[in-house]
């Protein structure tokens, strides 16, 4: 049987009894319908995971002791840093899903003329930047990945020159080059910048190209913005990471 995995932010040992936070007990409780005697998997941000058994379940609160620790790490050698113009809310979910289990660094929105005006304002933003790391931590803990991909805060489109790397890739539909001719490179670090539905417009294609961003195209049909970043990840895992 598949045991679940969650995230606690909070210091782990072999034979300690935590009780968990609301968040876990609501989740494990009424959705999962665990009981006690029941196995899960913990991990805190701070490497590897650890069993652990719900020792007492009620319906308010359930108990757990921690097992045995498991050292493992299956985070990629190639640091990725996925620059995504902020698209649509299902959209952005499911570029941030997909980035996480392909194996992303970090993740930064980026406000382009084409995004979602609304979300510029300061109260609607906080709210949803808080749901974008929900989204990251959750496939963390689909994926099994013990590393917490932080979804850094927005940024508006002239900062991106604020982040550098071995390689600045900029996806474009009339680029002359593809990634399979970048395979001969050897990059520890690379970013990827995509651009919302509708892509960007030409001064911001610009204001990459003059911070060191190339151009590549994924060939020669047009990708939604959330498949282009789930295909771009996908072969630079192959090329240089460890999608085998």
């Amino acid at each position: 049987m598949r045991r679940s995995r969650f995230f606690i932010d909070t210091p782990l040992s072999p034979n300690q009894t935590i009780n968990l936070p609301p968040v876990l007990i609501n989740y494990i409780v009424n959705v999962l319908r665990l009981k006690s005697g029941n196995e899960i998997i913990l991990f805190n941000d701070q490497g590897g995971e650890f069993t652990a058994t719900l020792n007492e379940v009620k319906k308010r609160s359930v108990k757990i002791i921690v097992n045995h620790f498991i050292d493992k790490d299956i985070e990629s050698p190639l640091k990725i840093h996925l620059l995504q113009g902020i698209s649509r809310s299902e959209r952005m979910d499911f570029s941030i899903q997909k980035a996480v289990e392909l194996g992303v660094h970090q993740i930064t929105p980026v406000f382009t003329q084409r995004s979602n005006a609304r979300l510029s304002k300061t109260k609607h933003l906080a709210k949803k930047q808080q749901h974008w790391q929900g989204v990251a931590l959750s496939a963390c803990e689909q994926s099994g990945r013990t590393s917490i991909v932080a979804v850094n805060n927005a940024i508006q489109v002239e900062k991106i020159a604020d982040y550098c790397a071995d390689l600045q890739l900029l996806l474009a539909p009339d680029a002359d080059s593809g990634l399979s001719e970048l395979k001969h490179l050897k990059p520890a670090t690379v970013n990827v910048f995509i651009g919302p539905e509708g892509g960007l417009n030409d001064a911001e294609i610009q204001l990459a190209l003059e911070n060191n961003y190339q151009k590549v195209s994924l060939g020669p049909r047009i990708l939604r913005t959330e498949t282009a970043g789930l295909s771009t990840l996908s072969i630079l895992q192959y090329l240089w990471g460890d999608l085998a």
